[in-house]
């Protein structure tokens, strides 16, 4: 196996665990957890909004921490800080830790995902980087998949929701034992201005066409990365809401967590596969058009989750939420590779990805909707409103570069400092 295939594969099972163990297990080792401890909703969605909190105010560290010790130590580092995480909500009794236990976890999580990953993917595969993030964001939705499955799994055959953290923290540091056989850079990561040159090569524009002049200051004051910055906070708080409210929702209409985690596992598996189409598809149809259709996706499933009770139904709109989910995410990740050039493109996914911050409020909003109006429902339709108003401001957004060989709109202006106006 080649070392760029070993860089691969290392990295998408790093995001896989991340995912796996954070946010979509956590909603529903929660709702084991408040059982067995008498928490409140608001707490269990507090605990949710500081876990984001943390993986957003820590995700513009991982390029400077790679620029001192190189990307591989810092992936090393994030599984440890994510093992130290998971050892403390094992031992925990009283919220308070529980809140630092999801600090580590958010720490960790963006020490090794999706920043150092898209890092890797862009120097190691310059030419294929659009195809190959989407399997490596297709393989850390299907972490979601598999992760509520593995809590119940544990918690069942064990009886306790704390055997379950124990093994996650063995988990973690035998992740990083495997970064450290596998990670390398390309070249030698000396400063912040080389990490940056090194995704220069690539990136799924189109051939020929010009690449903008960005600079990362000027790229953040400019109309298009606030559309698209607003479009990615606004799915993840809603997507980190549902991982904290889906299982009690469905088991407060009488089902059962059971068929909880079930509806969580087909919404991670529909995020999953359209996370990887949605790779393929953009070399053949705008990443904008993806955008805006995965928007509309998840609002339809937010206003059927507020109304409909049956299993079937909410099984059906889970798959619609997470295909929505995937196509929407995944493309605003494009459309800035697209936008700004492979160049920048590390910091810019970094700064997106630390204005999703505010989708910590998420959680903690349907928590106290939960404990004072006796259900999720209508959080549910706020958020409708919400990706609708973000669907119709990512309509606004100008061409971007097509995929190799196609042409899908006009060019980018030549000059970045120009509004975003086709």
């Amino acid at each position: 196996m080649t070392r760029s295939t070993l860089i691969f594969v290392a990295v998408s099972l790093g995001f896989f665990f991340v995912t796996a163990t954070t946010f979509t297990s956590l909603g529903y080792v929660l709702y084991t957890m408040v059982d067995d401890l008498g928490w409140s909703q608001v707490a269990a969605g507090l605990s949710f909004s500081i876990l984001g909190l943390a993986c957003g105010l820590s995700s513009p560290l991982p390029p400077f921490i790679m620029k001192w010790v190189g990307t591989r130590l810092t992936m090393f580092v994030g599984s440890l800080v994510l093992a130290a995480g998971f050892l403390l909500a094992a031992s925990i009794e009283r919220i308070e830790y529980f809140f630092l236990a999801t600090t580590l976890m958010g720490a960790g999580f963006s020490l090794i995902a999706p920043s150092p990953g898209v890092y890797l993917l862009a120097t190691w595969f310059p030419d294929r980087s659009a195809r190959l993030m989407g399997y490596y964001f297709m393989a850390g939705s299907f972490g979601g998949v598999v992760g509520p499955l593995i809590v119940g799994a544990i918690v069942t055959l064990t009886g306790s929701w704390r055997a379950h953290w124990l093994l996650m923290a063995l988990a973690a540091l035998a992740l990083g034992v495997l970064f450290l056989l596998c990670i390398r850079d390309k070249v030698r990561v000396e400063t912040v201005e080389q990490v940056k040159a090194a995704g220069g090569a690539g990136g799924g524009g189109h051939e020929g066409d010009p690449v903008p002049d960005w600079t990362v200051r000027r790229a953040l004051a400019s109309p298009i990365f606030i559309q698209i910055a607003f479009a990615m906070l606004v799915v993840q708080t809603v997507v980190t809401t549902m991982h904290s409210m889906l299982v009690a929702h469905v088991a407060a209409l009488g089902h059962g967590s059971a068929s909880g985690a079930f509806a969580m596992s087909l919404l991670a598996l529909a995020g999953t596969l359209s996370k990887g189409v949605t790779g393929v598809l953009s070399e053949r149809l705008s990443a904008k058009l993806l955008l805006v259709g995965g928007l509309c996706l998840q609002c339809f499933a937010m206003l059927a989750l507020g109304s409909i009770s049956a299993p079937a139904m909410i099984y059906l709109t889970a798959l619609l939420f997470g295909t929505g989910w995937g196509f929407g995410w995944l493309a605003a990740h494009i459309l800035l590779l697209r936008y700004f050039g492979a160049t920048i493109a590390g910091e810019m996914v970094a700064m997106a990805t630390m204005a999703t911050t505010v989708a910590v409020l998420g959680p903690l909003y349907a928590g106290y909707i939960a404990d004072t109006q006796g259900g999720f429902s209508p959080a549910f339709m706020s958020f409708a409103l919400l990706l609708g108003l973000a669907a119709l401001v990512a309509m606004l957004l100008p061409a971007a570069r097509s995929a190799p060989g196609r042409e899908v709109g006009a060019t980018l202006p030549a000059d970045p400092g120009l509004s975003p106006a086709e």
